[in-house]
């Protein structure tokens, strides 16, 4: 009889055991981004000038970005990197279309500062892709390397050793502003750049941030290349594509160019990129809401 009691407590303990361990495997198989496991979400930065960034280097906080060691970049050399501005430096760049001189301090890393903060068991990674001076055309899907829309599959692709493609920013529009035409036609042309990257990149949900231009300095108003500019925000508001969000530049302060951020400005668009992101990786079931905003 005790011999037999005794196997019972065995089994009994063996099967306590058993469904512990399942009840384990099973929560973390249902982890999402605030598991117990960290993992690296990755980020495209599409655009042109304003993304690539104009502002002044000297003018950073010191030790900016904060959870540094939770930031990386990928750089124009396609190695990953710790995140420092600036991102898009052009030195070592394998891709030449996406080749831009004048880099400065964009949204990028304080966009993937506030997500850290928002998100404190995840790492973040980001790709530079855009260039100045670039019209939506020039964005058109096109696989081939040589365009800006394949630099920017190519690199995604290299970057997943790290983690997952897990959304898009995306600030363009300047160049456009010339054209009724162009103008016209940029709410067509975003959404099919958003269809392609969400094909190809196989993520039918990937979210999508984009920013609608700002203000412009009274100097440029009666300007030719930027004589459709209001008609292209209005455009750009009207956007309306499941997991896709815009987020507004009008309050943001300018340099002395008239058309580009200051780094401040900069600082603080990438907090409200972040936050924007953030809201919408909610909606896909990777995050818990929260209610903070920049």
């Amino acid at each position: 009889m005790r011999l037999l009691s005794r196997k019972r407590l065995i089994n009994h303990r063996l099967l306590f055991c058993l469904l512990l361990l399942a009840a384990m495997l099973a929560g973390a198989a249902g982890c999402g981004i605030d598991g117990d496991k960290p993992q690296t979400l990755l980020f495209i930065l599409a655009g042109q000038s304003n993304m690539s960034g104009r502002g002044a280097l000297d003018q950073l906080p010191p030790d900016f970005p904060a959870n540094r060691r939770r930031i990386k970049n990928f750089t124009n050399a396609d190695v990953w990197a710790e995140a420092t501005e600036p991102l898009d430096d052009p030195r070592g760049q394998k891709d030449a279309c996406s080749l831009d001189l004048a880099p400065g301090v964009g949204p990028g890393a304080s966009f993937a500062q506030h997500l850290t903060e928002l998100l404190p068991m995840v790492h973040v990674g980001l790709i530079p892709c855009a260039r100045g001076r670039v019209t939506m055309d020039e964005w058109a899907p096109n696989t081939r390397p040589n365009t800006l829309y394949g630099s920017s599959l190519r690199r995604a692709r290299l970057a997943k050793d790290k983690g997952r493609v897990t959304g898009v920013l995306f600030y363009q529009g300047e160049s456009d502003a010339y054209s009724r035409r162009a103008v016209e036609a940029w709410p067509q042309r975003f959404a099919a750049l958003v269809a392609a990257w969400r094909r190809d990149l196989g993520d039918a949900k990937l979210p999508v941030v984009f920013c609608q231009v700002g203000n412009l300095a009274p100097s440029w108003r009666g300007a030719p290349a930027f004589r459709y500019w209001d008609l292209l925000k209005k455009k750009q508001a009207g956007v309306r594509l499941p997991g896709v969000r815009m987020v507004v530049t009008d309050d943001l302060s300018l340099k002395a160019d008239g058309i580009h951020l200051t780094t401040a400005a900069q600082i603080f668009l990438g907090r409200r990129l972040g936050q924007a992101m953030y809201e919408l990786l909610s909606q896909k079931g990777l995050a818990q809401p929260q209610s903070q905003k920049p």
